[in-house]
């Protein structure tokens, strides 16, 4: 009899049991042990990225493929849906889902942030020469910039006068980080710099201009002879925007040589002539023309000429006359004396002993 009692005993406490291990088991998939049928939901991370397979859930341990577009790579290449212990419960562990992410190692890592498509080529510094391009160039995550090709050429084609040579440099990218290089350009030129992922997609482009450099020396420079002015053949914007002329204009004795007088005058692009100040009697005179540019002043001209016949005019200094016609003098067209200011008239003896030797 006792028996039978404690039997009935043992199926009271058995069968409430059992009815709550039947609940349990029908109940929600976060709770209680760990599950092999265990999902994990589409990540929502950078929209540019791409999953292989796609799809809205994934099963445990279940391997993706990500990939982003030309010229951007993941931080992970391969993820994996999985899970951890959030907290306890009643004894009972609660889990979560989780994705895990394949480090350059190879080993699984729990990801911790947003996995984002991140620029792979990062440019540095961009500098130009008078005849070189210089780009340093970084590459955000190992290896990934050895399919990249750096390329440099003439931004357009070039006219006349200011021709050049058309040149194309290329060499492609390796390592983590690096210095691209144009060399043998042409100065004060218009260049295409590019950074690409052959066949068509670039990733980087910028428009340089290598540094002025002193212009050319003028090819024509000459002294017109009926005014006594200088003219030039203006210089082309070839080497460096012309931002003007420098004339540098001295006068010696034409018999013992001695400096007589000094002159410098800098005139804007625009001036192709310069008349001198007043030019003296037996004085021999050398003019030197340069360009100008943001570099510098380039080689000079040079003009040497003496002037042979004179017509005479007041002039400032009055020891000394002035040159405004290159040509011989007659006596009709003498200034006379009486209209000579005084002073000028007191030297007068010296003005007519220098014309009598012409």
């Amino acid at each position: 009899m006792a028996l039978q009692l404690l039997a009935l005993t043992f199926l009271l406490v058995l069968v409430p049991l059992l009815g709550t291990q039947a609940q349990e088991g029908t109940g929600p998939k976060t709770q209680g042990a760990p599950r092999e049928t265990e999902t994990c939901r589409k990540p929502l991370w950078d929209p540019r990225l791409r999953l292989a397979p796609e799809q809205e859930e994934y099963k445990e341990n279940e391997e993706v493929m990500l990939s982003c577009p030309e010229g951007f790579q993941p931080s992970f290449t391969h993820i994996k849906c999985s899970s951890e212990v959030q907290s306890f419960s009643t004894g009972k562990p609660v889990y979560r889902e989780v994705w895990k992410g394949k480090g350059t190692g190879g080993a699984w890592t729990r990801i911790r942030s947003m996995v984002q498509c991140v620029e792979v080529f990062v440019p540095g510094t961009l500098k130009a020469s008078t005849t070189s391009i210089k780009l340093n160039w970084t590459c955000s995550l190992p290896d990934a910039c050895q399919r990249m090709q750096a390329t440099c050429r003439l931004a357009g084609p070039s006219s006349p006068p200011c021709e050049a040579e058309e040149v194309t440099a290329q060499e492609m990218l390796h390592g983590q980080n690096g210095t691209f290089s144009c060399d043998h350009l042409q100065p004060f030129t218009l260049y295409n710099v590019t950074i690409s992922v052959p066949p068509s997609t670039i990733l980087f482009t910028r428009l340089l201009r290598t540094k002025a450099t002193v212009p050319e020396k003028l090819e024509r420079l000459w002294l017109d002879d009926s005014t006594g002015t200088l003219r030039w053949q203006a210089l082309p914007s070839c080497k460096g925007e012309i931002l003007g002329y420098q004339l540098n204009v001295t006068a010696r004795s034409a018999q013992d040589g001695s400096f007589l007088e000094f002159q410098q005058v800098t005139v804007n692009s625009s001036v192709t002539q310069y008349t001198p100040s007043c030019q003296m009697l037996g004085s021999k005179y050398t003019v030197t023309v340069q360009g100008l540019t943001a570099a510098g002043a380039g080689d000079a001209s040079y003009l040497e000429f003496q002037p042979s016949v004179l017509e005479l005019q007041p002039y400032e200094n009055l020891d000394h006359y002035c040159v405004i016609k290159e040509r011989f003098l007659a006596e009709e067209d003498a200034v006379p004396l009486s209209f000579l200011p005084l002073a000028l008239a007191s030297s007068s003896n010296r003005v007519l002993e220098d014309i009598k030797q012409l």
